[in-house]
């Protein structure tokens, strides 16, 4: 890991049990800190070991290649972690966002998901706040993404801040409740789909509840601030873990509620069974996106 990098306890918010791990890598030696990216680790991970295996260097990169914050040394990195809790599936204690029970159908048992998204995104919620404040102010430098399960609670936190970012970006992921979240903030709902969304005891309707999500006159938009948060998608037709038709559904999900700008782009053969961002290919898509969103050059692979 970068020698400006750091793994140290941070203050925790008082109103949340997550634990104040969390990895740090900052602007390089004598470069000024002009943005701040929050990436989110995936399931069964942390901050830090995210941050370590995104920004290492192994056997399969090529010689010329840089990682991203070699690309953008004026970038401040955090990396939160999640809390470990109890996973029904694999009856066991996993490190999550919140829990998911199955991917290949992700509407089943979704009353298990509800509780740890409103808990994850009210606490990134607050992350992002704090970074922002080290911006002076400025939402526009900060940039919100992840891999996998953070990709997929980074999305939910995106729909639920009332103000937009300067980017979002995602790999391998997928958008939980995606219909519900389509039907809700659809320009139009069927008032026979409004009324068995709100029954009592449905999750989607307990879900939006605990982040806010309430109508405003006959429209369910969300703010049209966040909408024009700029945001790509990267996702592995290979992924045996999270299928690309679950990256394809939350890509027309947002495009559907409303976002400006969505991009998308498909790959073959990364690491982990298509589970990971494929180098080097992906991580270029992602430091071109960057720069574009932020204005920032970035330094060169090469």
């Amino acid at each position: 890991m970068s020698a400006s990098a750091s793994t140290q306890p941070q203050p925790t918010d008082p109103t949340s049990s997550f634990p104040s791990l969390r990895s740090i890598i900052h602007p390089a030696a004598g470069r000024r800190h002009t943005h701040t990216a929050i990436l989110l680790h995936g399931r069964a991970s942390t901050g830090p070991e995210f941050s370590e295996e995104l920004f290492e260097r192994d056997d399969s990169c090529p010689d010329y290649y840089k990682a991203l914050n070699e690309r953008f040394p004026g970038f401040r990195w955090v990396f939160p972690s999640s809390k470990t809790s109890w996973n029904d599936l694999f009856q066991e204690d996993i490190a999550a966002w919140f829990e998911a029970y199955s991917l290949s159908d992700p509407t089943e048992k979704q009353e298990l998901q509800t509780s740890g998204i409103a808990e994850s995104v009210a606490y990134l919620k607050t992350v992002i706040q704090d970074e922002i404040d080290k911006l002076g102010g400025d939402a526009g430098r900060l940039v919100l993404g992840g891999i996998s399960q953070g990709a997929a609670v980074g999305m939910l936190t995106l729909l639920s801040l009332g103000q937009s970012v300067g980017g979002f970006f995602g790999a391998s992921t997928w958008l939980p409740f995606a219909s519900d979240i389509r039907r809700h903030f659809g320009a139009t709902a069927a008032k026979e789909e409004e009324r068995e969304e709100d029954v009592g005891g449905n999750p989607f309707a307990e879900l939006k509840t605990a982040l806010g999500w309430q109508k405003s006159n006959e429209n369910n938009s969300i703010s049209g601030a966040v909408m024009k948060t700029p945001v790509w998608l990267g996702h592995g037709v290979d992924d045996v873990w999270v299928d690309v038709w679950l990256g394809r559904q939350a890509r027309d999900t947002l495009r559907g509620v409303g976002f400006e700008v969505v991009g998308w782009k498909e790959y073959e053969g990364a690491e982990n069974e298509g589970h990971w961002f494929k180098i080097p290919e992906e991580i270029d898509d992602v430091a071109e996106f960057l720069a574009r969103v932020t204005g920032c050059a970035s330094s060169a692979q090469y």
